[in-house]
């Protein structure tokens, strides 16, 4: 058996499984198969395109098993090199990022309750390693999380031997993905080459590593009561001035906690981190970059942390569900789920679209002007105005989110039905 705790998967109704058909991967699947109730769970697969015939057949060996074993299973055909080009991303880097995303999509558009990972014990080790080499501070000392709110992570404390006796006795078939014994990608190097030769040095290594991991995880709560707190702003987060001057532990720890809001801080170095702190002397509209399309901007007192670009997004009919448009989750109920309010039988039949030209915004009980006259008027940062979600019908705008309805649409005394429409930045 593998030492899985049952209790994790405890008042999850809907999980998806990433299974990749490697030997972790489909030991995961075959005990959740084994263990857990089928209605409650399905798997998803993401082909890279990377490694040609071997990529194809790794995806087909996943397909195939699961229907075997009643298993629904989404395929997600992934361009991957052009998608790095694009960003500037390593293909490592690129293919985890692009993997998150689609995880955080299965989450938050309700698809699923969490995306479930083989991620094991020797997986945890390797990461702490590498973030002690970017130059970590206590938090990348603490790994990854069992559950973060978008990945569950079960088999964090099961080994490897562990996970080799339980494919052996249960005869459960696997894939093997070439590219694992690749050293040109880091992580596998660490795995292959950096940890095995301190094991060598010190037998006890990685038991050791995941202590300091346990030590750094109460470190760190600790860290985190005294810490200066972070402002949210529409677009992210920021940070005051006043509460970075000292350049001390938990000035940092803000400045990670900041980063950690609006994106992924997995590469985030000491470097970045100074790079911050200058700003603090710089006058207001100065920024830097971070990696993972981040920046950090000066704006008067503050600091603000959020993406360097925006994504757009094609144009939907308004409907009631939950929509992942560009960098936002917008949830659209007929139940109070402390959105922005409106009358549904005069909003329905509209779309959700980005501003064009020609836009006007009547606010309630207020004038009309030019959607753009509104949005300087509002101070909405010039970074997102092109990207903000718009409800409209034709040139009239019915909503801006996540800022306001209009008049034409507001809940009155003879209104039938409410709709409430809750819009929320994408991390």
């Amino acid at each position: 058996m593998l030492s899985i705790e049952v209790e994790l998967f405890q008042g999850f109704s809907k999980l998806v499984f990433a299974i990749s058909g490697g030997k972790d991967s489909m030991a995961l699947l075959h005990w959740a198969i084994n263990n857990l109730n089928h209605d409650n769970f399905s798997v998803v697969t993401i082909h890279h395109n990377l490694r040609g015939q071997e990529g194809e057949r790794d995806r087909d060996f996943v397909v195939d098993y699961c229907a075997k074993n009643g298993i629904k299973c989404e395929v997600f055909e992934e361009q991957i090199k052009p998608f790095c080009k694009e960003h500037g991303y390593t293909i490592e880097q690129g293919a985890r990022i692009r993997r998150r995303e689609i995880f955080k999509e299965l989450v938050l558009s309700k698809k699923a309750d969490r995306v479930v990972t083989a991620h094991q014990k020797d997986d945890q080790i390797e990461s702490i390693l590498m973030h002690i080499f970017r130059g970590s501070g206590i938090k990348g000392l603490c790994g990854m999380e069992k559950d973060d709110g978008i990945l569950l992570r079960p088999m964090l404390n099961v080994s490897s031997e562990e996970i080799k006796d339980y494919l052996k006795d249960n005869n459960v078939p696997f894939v093997q993905d070439s590219t694992n014994f690749e050293l040109e990608y880091s992580r596998n190097k660490i795995r292959n080459v950096v940890l095995k030769e301190i094991q060598e040095v010190y037998p006890n290594a990685g038991d050791n590593i995941l202590r300091l991991s346990d030590i750094s995880i109460k470190t760190q709560a600790y860290i985190d009561a005294h810490t200066p707190k972070y402002t949210k702003e529409v677009d992210g987060v920021s940070l005051k001035i006043d509460d970075l001057k000292n350049k001390d532990i938990l000035s940092s720890q803000a400045i990670i906690n900041a980063v950690d809001a609006v994106s992924t801080r997995v590469d985030l170095e000491k470097g970045h981190i100074e790079d911050i702190f200058s700003l603090t002397k710089k006058e207001s509209g100065k920024q830097v970059d971070l990696p993972f399309n981040t920046m950090a901007t000066r704006e008067y007192d503050k600091i603000v942390f959020c993406k360097k670009e925006q994504k757009p997004f094609e144009s939907i009919p308004f409907s009631i569900g939950n929509f992942v448009l560009g960098d936002w989750l917008v949830e659209i109920s007929k139940d109070n789920n402390g959105g922005l309010r409106a009358d549904l039988d005069k909003i329905k039949d509209s779309i959700i679209c980005q501003r064009t030209k020609g836009m006007t915004f009547k606010r309630y009980k207020g004038g009309t002007k030019s959607l753009g006259d509104y949005l300087t008027d509002i101070k909405a940062p010039k970074r997102i105005r092109d990207y903000l979600p718009i409800i409209a019908k034709n040139q009239d705008v019915f909503a801006v989110l996540p800022y306001e309805i209009a008049d034409c649409v507001a809940i009155n005394d003879g209104t039938k039905e409410v709709v409430y429409i809750k819009t929320e930045r994408i991390k």
